[in-house]
């Protein structure tokens, strides 16, 4: 709990609220002081204007003290000043904020994507960082922005209309001017209802996650098989309900402070306020006499009307600190400076990787996924690394690409140590085909390219379907590189199987002018056939890069110039097919057991 107060210490309303004023005036400028000058007129017309001065003109004509004339000209006035600024305010609030709350979106969510990029891999394999990114995009899906600068606004504007109403009753009398103590109390209330709100929020942002999975699994149609075919919808649904129960837990500890805080706010924001000044007006008016009956309506309609806009602004404040606190997420996650940088040098052409004694473990896993491991690849060749699953392959290829940093020991880019160089330029001399590879609702071309696709490089991202043997397909479908893949935004769009899905993958790497190329698993949804027309294709289009497959299966360790064998994230064996087969350890034993494991499938077809 004390970890809950020290953040809302830091959540800065001032602070909060200017950041996103800063937003808002980057991304338009114009529509945003716009939207200010409307709150402001539409704010001081209705509550001064309209309620009081118009009141008060009227009853003076009632009363014999002024003409009808000047009584026509202030209602004229009165009734062109609606129409103004009922005008203005439809431009403010239709139109041009319609079109400031799509920039101000667009320009927040700029900021998240932008420091998502930035932030290291080993943060989305941690549960709070995956709350903590959840609630900063709250400012976005809540529309806290919206909220906070809206709110921003109407509160200037109340201020402006509460110093007018003030003066009306000091002059009035001094003494209902008290009413304005009572917004203060209900501040205070409401600040606490809020503060308890957001820790209710926050303790409910695991099961939020929770529920939110479970929808994910239900509707994607990469679950879909299993869901259908297995009872893991039951464990599902069961981790559906038991997040439910939580959130339910989560309202009944805090919902009983919530109502009491809220019944405060209510009471010194709504009965004493209304009360007491009634009975002061009614006080003066019958006991005192000191007081006429125009003057005592008017009084009660600004007292009315002041407290209106003391329990708005009140209002506005506390959702203000509501919203500041999401913001807060939102800065402390931009401010989250990323463990992996760059340095300042930038990668020369290509000559040797080298792994140097090096050790990592990932974050909540005291064991060692690679325990001091050397060894170097020199350009051209093509190295395989192989062993048994949770042999640390995936993880070399990881720090191979400065996904993560090592624990012990260094890995040098051409004698010197990646983390010298910029992290982004060293990237780029990689390209990669993972395991657990993505097709993007996109279309072919630019699910090759990943970028935008034109004449130009369309025709690059064709050689590469081509080299990757998965072209014959894409020129079956409607519009060939230029058909979306799945049907998540098109319902035309193009569906491949496994197999072609991971051809096109691979294609991203013949499309890349890169030095190293690191495949994971390249052929896992393969058949063997298939998987040694890709190799031959692999061999054909790499050569003089250096290559480095990464496989369980180990037809790819035979066409390499080098092979690595890993076994629980040691360096167990290292040297040619025939060297390694002649040593007789554990590459000889994987080897001979997987080959006899594809005669059997041989004989068995052959049957």
């Amino acid at each position: 709990m004390q970890q809950a107060v020290d953040f809302k210490a830091k959540a800065h309303i001032i602070k909060n609220t200017g950041f996103m004023l800063k937003c808002g005036l980057k991304s338009a400028p114009v529509a945003m002081i716009i939207i200010y000058l409307a709150y402001i007129a539409e704010n001081v017309y209705y509550a001064v204007v309209f309620n009081v001065m118009f009141l008060e003109t009227a009853l003076s004509i009632i009363e014999g003290g002024r003409s009808f004339k000047e009584f026509a000209i202030k209602i004229g006035l009165i009734v062109f000043g609606k129409i103004a600024v009922d005008l203005f305010s439809y431009i403010a609030f239709h139109p041009v904020r319609e079109k400031f709350e799509i920039k101000c979106e667009g320009y927040i969510n700029n900021l998240i994507f932008q420091k998502a990029q930035q932030v290291e891999l080993g943060c989305y394999e941690n549960p709070d960082f995956f709350d903590n990114y959840n609630r900063a995009t709250w400012v976005v899906e809540k529309q806290g922005f919206k909220r906070i600068i809206e709110g921003s606004a109407w509160t200037l504007g109340s201020v402006v209309s509460i110093i007018f109403l003030a003066i009306y009753l000091y002059k009035l009398d001094p003494w209902l001017l008290l009413v304005l103590l009572c917004p203060v109390i209900v501040l205070f209330f409401r600040v606490k209802r809020n503060n308890v709100e957001f820790e209710k929020e926050k303790m409910m942002t695991p099961f939020e996650r929770q529920k939110d999975y479970t929808k994910r699994t239900v509707l994607l149609k990469d679950f879909a098989k299993e869901i259908k075919t297995t009872n893991i919808f039951d464990v599902v649904k069961r981790r559906f309900k038991e997040a439910i129960k939580n959130n339910i837990k989560m309202i009944k500890k805090y919902g009983l402070k919530i109502a009491v805080l809220e019944v405060a706010s209510d009471f010194f924001g709504e009965v004493i306020p209304i009360a007491g000044g009634f009975a002061y007006g009614c006080y003066r008016l019958i006991v005192l006499q000191n007081i006429e009956i125009s003057a005592f309506s008017v009084l009660i309609s600004a007292i009315t009307n002041c407290r209106n806009k003391l329990n708005q602004l009140a209002y506005y404040f506390t959702m203000q600190q509501k919203h500041c606190l999401w913001v807060q997420n939102l800065r402390e996650f931009l401010d989250y400076e990323p463990k992996i940088v760059g340095g300042d040098k930038i990668p020369g052409e290509f000559e040797s990787l080298e792994f140097k004694n090096v050790s990592f473990h990932y974050s909540g896993n005291d064991k060692n996924s690679l325990s001091n491991v050397s060894f170097k690849i020199n350009r051209g060749e093509s190295i395989a690394v192989v062993g048994h699953n949770g042999a640390g392959k995936t993880t070399l290829s990881k720090l191979m690409m400065r996904l993560y940093d090592v624990d012990e020991g260094e890995i040098l880019y051409n004698g010197i140590n990646i983390k010298e160089y910029d992290l982004l330029k060293y990237r780029e001399c990689f390209a990669s085909v993972f395991q657990d590879y993505r097709i993007f609702a996109m279309t072919v071309a630019e699910n090759v390219l990943i970028e935008e696709t034109d004449e130009n490089n369309i025709k690059r991202a064709t050689k590469a379907l081509k080299q990757s043997g998965v072209y014959s397909k894409i020129e079956t479908l409607p519009e060939k590189e230029n058909t979306i893949l799945t049907r998540e935004f098109d319902e035309e769009g193009a569906l491949l199987s496994g197999g072609e899905s991971q051809k096109v993958t691979i294609a991203r790497m013949f499309a890349k002018n890169f030095d190293i190329a690191i495949l994971d698993e390249p052929s896992s949804a393969l058949d063997p056939v298939a998987e040694s027309k890709m190799y031959d294709n692999l061999m054909e289009g790499t050569k003089d890069k250096t290559v480095v497959y990464i496989s369980h299966r180990l037809s790819s360790a035979t066409r390499s110039d080098n092979i690595l064998v890993f076994s629980q994230g040691q360096l167990i064996e290292s040297g040619t097919h025939e060297e390694l087969m002649n040593l007789g350890g554990e590459y000889c034993n994987m080897f001979t057991l997987q080959a006899s494991g594809y005669r059997e499938e041989d004989a068995d077809n052959e049957e």
